[in-house]
């Protein structure tokens, strides 16, 4: 008696085991957390959107249940998260958790690439085995310790959050009238200059700024001449700092 055996295809298919679910679920997740991130910024960011159409394609490749899928999503939470690592936004915002909406996503996001990365690697692992495919004994102590880390981060970053707004960011620097710049605003909205004072304009990280006299109306700038404030023509500043004056008055 002999056993016909089927040969096994770069595209067979297997049920989705409950690990591999939870990579697809993963990826889901990374990618609500990118389009959330855009709409936080307030405007179209194209290289955002790509990522979230991939997340969600590739995620959506894992639920078909090719057997190699989930590692093709783990490979491309390792991409994601080694840019983010790489981004001078991304550690901006990990870094001043007073800016809790940008940082709970962010820290979200990191917790969704993580899982997605683990699961990936050990569903395709239970793809190409033969028999049963039981939840890993490991899974629930890491989704516990990593949405551990996940909680306690968002309860400090609400505690910090609270104290920034009880005291707000430093108004002056060795007795200057001072703001700092985040990604891309002013973290402060006025600022008190004297009479024949100058202004420093700090910038918090490595983000290009181009400073000019006038405002902003939704994105679009509009220069303008203001009485009694030094002319500033188009000056960048990137990682550094920038003194504006004096003021006549």
């Amino acid at each position: 008696m002999s056993v016909e055996t089927k040969p096994v295809h770069a595209l067979t298919r297997r049920p989705l085991a409950t690990i591999g679910k939870l990579s697809a679920l993963a990826l889901f997740g990374s990618s609500i957390a990118f389009l959330v991130m855009v709409i936080l910024i307030g405007e179209p960011i194209l290289a955002l959107l790509i990522i979230v159409a991939c997340l969600l394609v590739v995620s959506g490749i894992i639920v078909t249940g090719i057997r190699w899928a989930p590692l093709l999503g783990s490979l491309v939470s390792v991409i994601l998260l080694i840019v983010v690592s790489f981004q001078s936004y991304a550690v901006y915002h990990l870094t001043h958790p007073a800016d809790l909406g940008f940082f709970a996503v962010m820290i979200l996001n990191l917790a969704f690439l993580v899982m997605a990365l683990i699961a990936g690697i050990g569903a395709t692992g239970q793809n190409y085995r033969k028999g049963e495919r039981h939840t890993p004994r490991w899974l629930t102590p890491t989704l516990t310790a990593l949405a551990g880390i996940v909680v306690g981060a968002l309860l400090v970053a609400s505690v910090v959050a609270g104290t920034a707004q009880a005291s707000p960011t430093a108004t002056s620097t060795n007795g200057e009238a001072t703001v700092h710049m985040g990604p891309g605003n002013f973290t402060q909205s006025s600022v008190t200059v004297s009479k024949g004072a100058k202004l420093l304009l700090v910038d918090d990280g490595s983000f290009p700024h181009i400073i000019a006299n006038g405002t902003w109306d939704n994105g679009t700038p509009h220069p303008a001449t203001e009485p009694g404030a030094p002319t500033v023509n188009n000056v960048t500043v990137n990682g550094n700092s920038f003194e504006v004056g004096p003021f006549s008055t």
